[in-house]
């Protein structure tokens, strides 16, 4: 049985995902530090913007992945500044890649409600408007309100509807390669508890990797291609 409360969970990660990227570009190309805080929060605000958030959590049907690249098209271009097509689609390629990494890597299906929630606490420390900061406790209020009281059933519906919207995802990650988490042919790799552990941390943890792929943001943002 498919699960109507995907969404939020969705956007969320896969939203933090692209803030992670955009922000670790924004660094990458010397972008003022008033200008890179005006970027991410612009995105925050519409992202986690109230109304909305309510819509998110109304219980509904799992978007395709065009209509939910569609919606990410529009959070991206929420600031002042602009991708190009090609920047667009390798940025929505990532983030799908990330998330998936991180859903695969979850040892039970409440471990999902973990790697949603530390995406937010980490959404807040690119964040200094403390009306923008109120809008993610906002959107952790209604998680933890939604899926606090799930069932172990709920649950695993849950995660099998996430995995069958991204099971088609299969773009090859430079970094997921080289920690040898992802098989040549774009498949990620199921990993054990100790190797999850040991190449990216628990479940839920952020690394950052620098523009090389060194330790500091995800190495293939390389090509991403920002303007303003």
């Amino acid at each position: 049985m498919a699960s109507l409360m995907c969404l939020p969970v969705v956007v969320c990660n896969l939203g933090s995902e692209m803030l992670y990227i955009l922000e670790q570009r924004l660094r990458a190309q010397n972008i003022t530090s008033d200008k890179s805080v005006k970027v991410l929060h612009d995105v925050v605000k519409s992202m986690f913007d109230r109304t909305f958030v309510a819509e998110l959590f109304k219980p509904q049907e799992l978007y395709t992945q065009r209509s939910t690249r569609q919606i990410f098209d529009k959070l991206a271009h929420s600031s002042i500044m602009r991708l190009s097509a090609s920047s667009m689609d390798k940025l929505y390629d990532l983030m799908t890649m990330g998330f998936k990494f991180q859903l695969v890597s979850c040892s039970s299906p409440q471990e999902v409600l973990t790697v949603t929630l530390t995406h937010l606490v980490t959404v807040r420390s690119y964040l200094t408007d403390p009306d923008v900061i109120a809008l993610v406790d906002n959107f952790e209020a209604a998680l933890r309100t939604h899926f606090g009281g799930f069932t172990v059933g709920e649950w695993y519906a849950l995660r099998q509807t996430l995995h069958r919207f991204l099971t088609n995802k299969q773009v090859k990650v430079s970094l997921f390669l080289q920690e040898g988490i992802q098989h040549s042919d774009g498949r990620i790799k199921l990993p054990s508890s100790r190797e999850v552990d040991i190449a990216l941390g628990a479940v839920g943890a952020v690394r950052r990797y620098d523009v090389g792929g060194g330790s500091g943001g995800r190495g293939d943002c390389t090509q991403l291609e920002v303007a303003y």
